[in-house]
């Protein structure tokens, strides 16, 4: 490995200021609507500016952060009203998705879902670095299997809308949240979606996908609740 390729991945490269500064806000020591000012970070992760600038951009792209010409960076909020909003249009659209899916899947996309259901079943204790690297590669598996049942609805249209509706950060931070029991029941949904898709029930494959998205709803907002109760 080349010199320069350990300094990006380091903790003062790019890579690791990124992972930084993401583990600081999931953690929540800067809270919903801070300000996150380069020079006072630069200061305390001990690097230049322009790492911290670029982490930033990077972090905008993942949902975290917003950054405007007035305020400068701030994390993004994530407040109750904004739960009900999302999970209850999720629950619709992909409920939608997933009865249409269910006349129209074709094999290859259940040998996905099923792989995808397996894999998240199976995941091995110490095959992440950390928690955080653990929470990243659920929620790429989740939004796989979720995006895999959408795209056999085979609507364009229907696709668009869910993809602006689902908020990858507060997915993020459910599965942040999430411990064995949550998991376990995600996981049982996700196989019993499965098997309504392969039964071409189009009605229990409707029903079981909203319940599993007002399953993730409530944990949610158990979870928020419980931060601002201290």
């Amino acid at each position: 490995m080349s010199a320069e390729l350990r300094s990006e991945e380091g903790p003062s490269g790019h890579a690791g200021v990124l992972g930084r500064l993401r583990h600081l806000i999931l953690i929540g020591e800067y809270g919903p609507d801070e300000r996150l000012v380069e020079e006072q970070l630069a200061k305390r992760l001990g690097v230049s500016r322009t790492p911290v600038r670029q982490a930033l951009a990077m972090l905008e792209a993942e949902g975290l952060v917003g950054i405007s010409p007035n305020r400068g960076a701030t994390v993004c909020s994530f407040g109750l009203d904004d739960v009900w909003d999302v999970y209850d249009l999720r629950a619709v659209l992909e409920g939608h998705a997933a009865r249409r899916a269910a006349a129209r899947i074709e094999g290859p996309e259940l040998d996905r879902l099923r792989e995808v259901a397996a894999e998240m079943e199976g995941k091995k204790p110490g095959r992440f670095s950390d928690h955080e690297e653990e929470v990243r590669w659920l929620v790429a598996a989740n939004q796989e299997f979720h995006g895999t049942v959408v795209a056999a609805s085979r609507n364009k249209r229907l696709r668009r809308l869910i993809e602006r509706t689902v908020q990858v950060p507060l997915v993020f931070k459910a599965f942040f949240w999430y411990g064995p029991g949550e998991r376990a029941i995600s996981n049982h949904y996700h196989r019993q979606i499965v098997r309504a898709l392969e039964q071409r029930d189009a009605e229990r494959a409707e029903i079981l996908m909203r319940e599993h998205v007002y399953e993730g709803r409530d944990f949610v907002i158990r979870a928020l609740e419980g931060d601002a109760g201290g």
